[in-house]
């Protein structure tokens, strides 16, 4: 459902140029974009009543996916989406997209960029033209936050699960989908601290 597309003016429909090559490790990356997704998720349910987040069934859809599109050679990108809300509505999307422009303005993304292609699924793109992160915010009859890694050195799921002790156990099920319908395999849940200013 979600893809990991680059809507950046910069590098948008182009062949000759690359995203960005992150210097951080494949697990550092993987667990900052898990702690922005949560982050994003959580103003979502406080300030825009979306309720709680529900991850998907075990046999269902992934909670992280991947491509190397745009890529430079030995990198890949991993998207996280670990969940879905309630819907925003008509009313509460641009104060939502507003709110995530604030948030993640200060940590080097651009946008809004409107990614919709069908009006009752609007889409909200930001990009970081210095990592090649990207943030999707979509709602349709579910809210749906999507935040990527940008292109870290490594192969698809390099180093799992480390990470992903970040992930409260309330929304661990589906992973990497890998074995439909049974557990995944995760990092023992250690919540982040203060320190350091996540």
């Amino acid at each position: 459902m979600a893809g990991c597309s680059d809507f950046s003016e910069r590098y948008y429909g182009r062949t000759d140029e690359y995203l960005p090559a992150r210097d951080v490790p494949y697990s550092e990356a993987r667990r900052e974009a898990i702690l922005l997704l949560l982050q994003l998720q959580q103003t979502l349910s406080d300030e825009f009543d979306v309720g709680e987040w529900t991850p998907p069934a075990l046999g269902g859809g992934s909670q992280v996916d991947r491509t190397t599109s745009g890529c430079p050679a030995g990198t890949v990108i991993e998207f996280w989406k670990l969940g879905t809300a309630g819907p925003l509505t008509g009313e509460t999307w641009p104060q939502a997209v507003d709110r995530f422009a604030e948030i993640l303005a200060p940590l080097g993304f651009s946008g809004p960029v409107d990614g919709t292609v069908v009006a009752e699924n609007p889409i909200a793109l930001f990009f970081n033209e210095e990592t090649g992160q990207q943030v999707q915010l979509r709602y349709n009859k579910r809210t749906l936050v999507v935040v990527d890694t940008g292109c870290v050195p490594g192969k698809w799921s390099q180093d799992w699960p480390q990470g992903t002790e970040v992930v409260p156990e309330h929304l661990r099920t589906t992973g990497r989908a890998i074995h439909s319908g049974e557990p995944e395999e995760w990092a023992p849940y250690s919540p982040p601290s203060d320190e350091g200013g996540d």
